[in-house]
């Protein structure tokens, strides 16, 4: 199985649409799958309806495969799946859920000629990436971040920049000092993020080449640096 991640600091990065970018760059090459992690009871749903998935975790986990609930308009898993996914997957799982949840996918959901591409973070320390894309939203602030997006900036491959925001909320929107310092750090594999457009459309291609060398067997053996 071959896997490529996408992580992110905080809700409104841009995960999906960068997985929507990749599997437009990639059509019918992935399936995807999706993981929310649960850390209360009665957390805000995610979907937004009564009939999200979470509001049946009644375990430690709970893995939806159901079409209609995964097609839903206007969620994420709906976007992926008329995306072009192969198939889509939706993983809610409280954090001591995982190593099962995982367990699960593994033996009887995916294969060895699985091409994953996946969407979360706390899954990360139980499903290891060929690949981590970690994309941040600088004018989204820092005190959004989550407890371990310090530790998944410093682990990604590339991290891409995705200064979106709907046209509603631009007005006065401003760039965290102390997010610009976190990404300065990493300048070397920051890449600038085009927000609806297609990965092999955008200026800097390392992402795009980066999975299409995974895709192909081949091995990056030098660092990527970012196109002249």
């Amino acid at each position: 199985m071959l896997q490529v991640s996408v992580a992110a600091p905080c809700n409104g990065s841009g995960k999906t649409s960068l997985l929507l970018a990749i599997l437009q760059a990639f059509p019918g090459a992935f399936t995807t799958a999706k993981f929310t992690t649960i850390y209360r009871d009665e957390q805000f749903c995610p979907v937004g309806n009564s009939g999200c998935p979470c509001h049946r975790l009644e375990e430690s986990f709970l893995l939806c495969e159901d079409p209609e609930v995964l097609a839903q308009p206007d969620t994420d898993t709906g976007k992926l799946v008329r995306g072009g996914a192969r198939q889509t997957f939706w993983g809610v799982a409280r954090p001591d859920g995982y190593p099962a949840l995982v367990d699960l996918l593994r033996r009887d959901r995916f294969r060895d000629s699985t091409l994953l591409l996946t969407e979360g973070n706390t899954v990360l320390g139980h499903l290891a990436p060929d690949l981590l894309l970690f994309v941040v939203n600088p004018l989204l602030p820092r005190d959004w971040w989550k407890g371990d997006s310090e530790r998944l900036l410093e682990a990604a491959d590339l991290v891409v920049v995705n200064p979106f925001l709907p046209e509603a909320d631009r007005s006065g929107a401003a760039q965290d000092p102390s997010v610009e310092q976190a990404l300065a750090r990493h300048a070397d594999k920051c890449v600038r993020g085009r927000a609806g457009l297609r990965l092999d459309r955008w200026n800097d291609r390392r992402p795009f080449d980066a999975i299409r060398a995974l895709l192909s067997g081949t091995v990056r053996s030098a660092p990527m640096t970012s196109p002249g």
